[in-house]
């Protein structure tokens, strides 16, 4: 018997992904991992990271769909065996780079402020909807100042009940300068404004 040698030859099995490495089924897998390659699959879709950007991401995955600490991530993904690491700042850098990769495969990283990150799933439209709206995605240059429209924007968006993420999202802003006026303008919207 002929063995296959790329995933396409492999005729598909029901309720099974392939293992992009190894080519074998997977029954009742949702993601699938490859430490060696750096690569994440969800379905037929697969993508490659970097070596610290795959050890980020697999972790939020085994924590999946549990939330994933701060103080958890650090320890297990950027502390050395000698107990030291570059600045926490850094785990924040390496979630903005990741965030579109993974939603080329129906995963987004949900910020819970002041504990860590979760991984939910989505689907395909909303999660390449992310992926466009992205700050990565932006054209050099694009860096924009707040305005008096951006705050009725935003107002009307909080108005529409939409978290921070969605506004960032849909405001093509980054995520932090969101948040901030979104905590600004919230006492407003209460005042009934």
């Amino acid at each position: 018997m002929l063995q296959a040698t790329t995933a396409e030859e492999i005729p598909a099995k029901r309720n099974s992904m392939i293992c992009p490495c190894c080519l074998q089924f997977v029954e009742g897998a949702r993601f699938l991992t490859d430490p060696v390659n750096n690569l994440i699959t969800n379905g037929d879709k697969t993508i490659k990271l970097t070596r610290r950007q795959f050890k980020l991401a697999k972790y939020l995955l085994d924590c999946f769909p549990l939330l994933a600490t701060k103080e958890g991530i650090y320890d297990n993904v950027f502390m050395d065996e000698h107990g030291e690491g570059p600045g926490m700042k850094i785990m924040d850098v390496i979630i903005c780079h990741i965030r579109p990769s993974l939603a080329e495969v129906g995963l987004i990283i949900e910020t819970v402020w002041g504990k860590g990150y979760k991984i939910v799933e989505a689907d395909p439209s909303e999660a390449l909807l992310i992926k466009d709206r992205s700050i990565r995605e932006r054209q050099l240059g694009a860096h924009r100042r707040w305005s008096q429209e951006n705050d009725d924007q935003l107002l009307d968006l909080m108005r529409r009940k939409m978290k921070i993420a969605q506004c960032a999202a849909i405001m093509r802003m980054p995520y932090m300068t969101v948040e901030r006026h979104y905590r600004k303008l919230a006492p407003l919207l209460e005042a009934g404004r």
